[in-house]
């Protein structure tokens, strides 16, 4: 005869595993994570960003290092199988229940937790979002080094360090030519680039 108690608590500690493995690495280790920087012609591949401002698109449908939460993303459901497992290991170990209620009872305690914490992680993500926004026009009179180079009538791009994104590249224009490592001070915004003179 197959030992429910067993069962239930096999399903507990396998997604506690998964779900504090996904915490510590942020996601699966960003083996399905892919990250796309759109607009102003830049690509952030991965996390290397090659141009261009514009807005980071996780296509991760939610993981801790996504750009959202989705209710079926895999740190909710995992969320769900360990609240299903330990309730269901309770209610077989009290005999609260019989046999054939204790999964129906599991699962619906399962979901109003796992409820409360969806609910907690959308708070949490968009006060973050909402602390790590910037306007281009709040960066001006700061300083920052290019990195890649450009002349007049062209475009490059410089390293600005943001309160709200930490190191950020951004298209920059200027009037004079400009190389690699040089310190630069912003003076303005021209659309989506912003102004910028050597130090």
């Amino acid at each position: 005869m197959v030992d429910f108690v067993f069962v239930y608590l096999t399903i507990t500690i396998i997604f506690s595993i998964l779900l504090i493995a996904m915490g510590l690495m942020g996601g699966l280790g960003g083996v399905f994570d892919i990250h796309l920087d759109l607009g102003g012609g830049g690509i952030d591949a991965g996390g290397v960003d090659v141009g261009g401002i514009g807005h980071d698109v996780a296509t991760d449908s939610g993981q801790f290092s996504g750009s959202g939460i989705s209710p079926l993303s895999l740190p909710i459901l995992f969320v769900f199988g360990t609240f299903f497992g330990v309730f269901g290991t309770v209610l077989e170990v009290t005999q609260f229940l019989p046999p054939v209620g204790v999964p129906f009872a599991a699962a619906a305690f399962s979901a109003l937790i796992t409820g409360v914490v969806y609910q907690a992680m959308v708070y949490a993500f968009v006060k973050t979002q909402a602390k790590s926004e910037y306007a281009l026009k709040d960066l001006v009179g700061s300083n920052g080094e290019v990195t890649i180079p450009f002349g007049p009538g062209g475009r490059g791009q410089v390293m600005v360090i943001t309160d709200a994104a930490g190191r950020t590249l951004i298209t920059a224009v200027s009037k004079e030519s400009l190389g690699t490592g040089e310190r630069v001070h912003i003076t303005g915004v021209e659309g989506h680039s912003l102004v910028v003179e050597k130090v």
